[in-house]
């Protein structure tokens, strides 16, 4: 029973327990096609993308709000059309290997994963102000998908945003990104219709992993790349991390 005698959030086994952090991202340029081939070629089953949308309210898969770090563009990505971001390059930043790679559509995104059969951890990431019209778009286009949170789980660092998505689309499981566990962490997730934590492995102990699990949650720490650290927080009871270099951890915890 959850904390206030009703059932806790039903577990399923959505997400396998290495995940893509924005496909292999130490590998590739991060929310890419090229990142997301890539993790499934080494072998991972499960992929975490970013989302927020275009100036025509298009679905992209972009993790910052603005444009200058992972293309040759330069200011907020609400402010462009989708052929404008079409046009950008989101792979020489990384290395010249990658030039001519851009930035996807969240349908492109999709039709990718579910031709290699992975499982996907979508994190909203709306410009601060447009949580609702980046949930709309974002929801319109999983429509069109025949989603299932068997290999569908939605998170955000927004609480607006997870309410919204919610609203629409309530048999897709959520998760609550944070930094540190927030002292009332059971309240926020059950607040949230939340079945999942995600925060900041420094923050985890082996006790607090045990009280979440105890409360009917599931825990996933990032960005874990060190393999000792993977090690503690798998020995603690993590059910996933989040990693850039899948490959590594996936001989890890194989």
């Amino acid at each position: 029973m959850g904390p206030d005698g009703s059932s806790p959030p039903i577990i399923a086994p959505i997400i396998a327990p290495i995940i893509a952090h924005r496909g292999a991202s130490a590998r590739a340029p991060e929310n890419t096609l090229a990142a997301i081939t890539l993790a499934a070629d080494l072998g991972a089953q499960a992929v975490e993308l970013d989302v927020t949308v275009s100036a025509d309210g298009i679905p992209v898969i972009l993790h910052d709000e603005t444009l200058d770090r992972c293309t040759d563009g330069s200011g907020p990505v609400v402010l462009k059309t989708l052929e404008e971001l079409k046009s950008l390059d989101a792979g020489s930043w990384f290395d010249p290997g990658f030039a001519g790679q851009r930035i996807p559509t969240l349908d492109e995104a999709l039709k990718l994963i579910r031709q290699r059969d992975m499982t996907l951890n979508l994190e909203l990431k709306p410009t601060t102000g447009w949580e609702e019209p980046t949930v709309q778009a974002v929801v319109k286009t999983l429509e069109r998908h025949v989603v299932s949170g068997e290999w569908l789980l939605v998170s955000s660092a927004s609480p607006d945003s997870l309410d919204l998505f919610r609203a629409s689309l309530p048999e897709i499981p959520l998760g609550l990104i944070t930094t540190a566990v927030p002292l009332r962490w059971r309240t926020v997730l059950k607040r949230h219709h939340c079945i999942s934590l995600h925060c900041h492995q420094a923050f985890l102990h082996k006790r607090l992993v045990a009280d979440i699990h105890a409360a009917g949650y599931l825990v996933h720490p990032y960005t874990v790349n060190d393999p000792v650290r993977a090690k503690a927080l798998f020995a603690m009871g993590v059910d996933a991390i989040f990693t850039d270099q899948p490959d590594s951890m996936l001989a890890l915890h194989g």
